[in-house]
């Protein structure tokens, strides 16, 4: 293959497959292979033929913002750029497909009221709801209290001593306060808990947090769970509780640094 300037190219297809077929990439889908241009002599890579903007297609509002209702809050136009709030969006992944797409506004909208209640009945372990933000009468964002460290990457994050055994108290007050409320959050883990600046724990992302026996469209992540369940019940944060107590106990003992079981820096 030749260039305008003379320089001579190779398409270079690394799963074997013809570059017509690879040129035809149009979602994330059909991205099983890249293709390239290298140049012949060098090998050198010059650039690949695969056009990302030409996969990105605009997604209407009203497909994934659902319809604001009297009963949640708003957040004030002002306050959207406050540095201590966090913004949470509709997640986009898999919205091309048409089941998940059709689940996103309700998804968003149960969340919001979720949140309103726990607004009513606040507790210092669950994330502060500030609000929702608008476009065109639509929701298209969740307000909260932002935290930088997340429990999972709290050794790679902070050098400091942490005191495990506090945190796994934080995280079971909330958790109690929760079903004290007859819900279940159904799907705590690391990822799911942040850390304030004084290392108390925050629990988060309450999409699969139902009343106790309502049933579930989406709970529980792999690992953090013993059974697939579809219910909402005080059972399955009772499983995931015992997994992430294991958890920092066995992470806590990874960075012991002759302090016993409180204090631990990262490596």
């Amino acid at each position: 293959m030749e260039d305008n300037n003379g320089s001579h190219h190779t398409i270079i297809d690394s799963g074997g497959n013809p570059p017509d077929e690879v040129s035809d990439i149009r979602s994330k889908r059909d991205l099983t292979v890249l293709c390239e241009v290298e140049d012949a002599e060098t090998g050198a890579f010059l650039r690949s033929t695969y056009d990302l903007q030409r996969t990105l297609k605009r997604v209407p509002d009203e497909q994934i913002y659902p319809k604001a209702t009297p009963s949640i809050s708003i957040l004030p136009q002002y306050r959207k750029d406050e540095k201590n709030l966090y913004i949470k969006r509709p997640q986009l992944a898999g919205c091309d497909d048409a089941e998940i797409a059709a689940l996103l506004p309700g998804l968003l909208l149960e969340e919001a009221r979720l949140l309103e209640v726990l607004k009513v009945h606040p507790h210092p372990n669950l994330i502060k709801y500030h609000g929702c933000t608008l476009k065109n009468g639509r929701i298209s964002g969740i307000a909260l209290e932002k935290h930088e460290v997340l429990l999972l990457y709290r050794y790679e994050d902070r050098s400091l001593p942490f005191n495990t055994t506090a945190c796994m108290d934080g995280i079971r007050a909330g958790v109690r306060h929760l079903h004290s409320l007859g819900l279940a959050h159904n799907d705590l883990n690391p990822m799911n808990i942040l850390l304030d600046k004084d290392d108390q724990p925050v629990i988060i992302d309450f999409g699969s947090c139902k009343k106790f026996g309502e049933r579930l469209v989406s709970a529980g992540t792999p690992g953090w769970i013993d059974d697939e369940y579809i219910i909402s019940a005080q059972e399955n944060d009772e499983a995931a509780l015992s997994k992430i107590e294991s958890w920092l106990a066995a992470r806590g003992k990874r960075h012991e640094c002759g302090h016993g079981d409180v204090t631990c820096v990262a490596t």
